[in-house]
């Protein structure tokens, strides 16, 4: 689910504006364009590597939880009580998922709070078998998208990889594909912000449009809306060429204001 599935500039589109904005040959540092343009693939694939990382760790977890509940040995004889698991395997499990839980759920999530309450007795056959549903739920729920606070904090990470290379872009001269990059980053948190305040938008819509709505929505004030349509200009301009209608000082502003707008509702 990682935003740049719906970033529409492309490498291609970058090193055309870059050429574009170059004065002569001597202005094109052949260097920056290659290892810009394998930052930015970077940056582009890292939410989703991330999103799959965690749902891997989750999927080992539990076939680990699988096994250790095929350690179980019943009581002996005349002896009352759960069958019991291997205990150095369900401890080890059991600390791992609960480390994980945390990390993904966080630790005020009925994830991690249901599973921490099972912990002392997860060397019975029991409770680990209900720890094991709780985590299978933990990966049912975040694959199915119902784990937002995760997925933001992923969304916030790459947004800030972008717009570190809007800056790295801006301090090696290249102010316009800075703020198209700048923008792309405003328009793509914009449309996850419609996402999930259920406004819904075309495939195709521009930031303008998504602005107004979340402004009449109530997601921000008008205030806000402005700053947006103003960014928007700016971005506008320099992906149509029109660079003599603002500057470095311009971009740099820009930037700054979008970290800010991503940090308020992406944090």
């Amino acid at each position: 689910m990682g935003f740049m599935t719906r970033v529409e500039l492309s490498e291609e589109e970058i090193d055309r504006i870059v050429i574009a904005q170059a004065d002569d040959d001597s202005a094109w540092d052949e260097a920056i364009r290659v290892n810009g343009s394998k930052r930015f693939l970077a940056s582009r694939a890292k939410s989703g590597k991330v999103e799959q990382k965690l749902l891997g760790r989750l999927e080992e977890l539990i076939n680990s939880g699988e096994e250790v509940l095929s350690t179980r040995t019943p009581p002996p004889r005349g002896v009352y009580g759960d069958d019991s698991l291997d205990l150095e395997s369900s401890i080890q499990w059991a600390t791992s998922c609960l480390s994980l839980l945390g990390r993904v759920t966080g630790k005020e999530s009925v994830y991690f709070q249901n599973f921490n309450s099972l912990l002392v007795s997860i060397p019975e056959y029991s409770p680990a078998r209900k720890g094991l549903g709780i985590l299978k739920a933990a990966k049912d729920d975040y694959e199915h998208g119902y784990l937002f606070e995760t997925r933001i904090l992923i969304e916030a990470e790459v947004f800030d990889d972008f717009l570190e290379q809007a800056e790295h872009l801006l301090k090696t001269g290249y102010f316009a594909p800075a703020a198209v990059l700048a923008g792309s980053v405003l328009e793509d948190g914009l449309r996850k912000l419609c996402e999930r305040t259920d406004i819904l938008i075309p495939s195709k819509t521009t930031i303008e449009p998504m602005n107004v709505e979340l402004a009449k929505a109530g997601v921000y004030p008008t205030l806000m809306q402005k700053r947006i349509t103003a960014l928007a200009d700016i971005r506008n301009k320099s992906a149509h060429g029109q660079w003599d209608k603002f500057g470095v000082e311009d971009v740099k502003q820009m930037i700054a204001q979008v970290r800010n707008f991503m940090e308020e509702f992406f944090s």
